[in-house]
């Protein structure tokens, strides 16, 4: 990561989307915190970009599930399999 280089924009659109499949998925109620971002991995055999959906339904109460690619690629099908073992 380059301090020069300039900050990657997720799709919006994207986010509201995989956050509308999280609350169908893991049925949550509408107060549910549900936060979607992009993070660079540098990890062995990760993509490049990940995506990292945080559900926050209260104190304690927050779980992660991550995918592997970037969040304008993610599909229903790719959340259903992070989702796994389900929270």
């Amino acid at each position: 990561m380059s301090l020069l280089e300039p900050r990657r924009r997720m799709d919006p659109g994207a986010a509201s989307r995989i956050r509308e499949w999280a609350t169908e998925l893991w049925t949550l109620p509408p107060a549910t915190a549900i936060t979607v971002t992009e993070l660079r991995c540098s990890e062995p055999g990760c993509a490049p970009i990940e995506t990292v959906v945080v559900i926050a339904s209260g104190p304690g109460q927050t779980f992660q599930r991550k995918v592997h690619k970037p969040a304008g690629h993610v599909t229903r099908e790719d959340l259903i399999a992070a989702a796994e073992p389900a929270p």
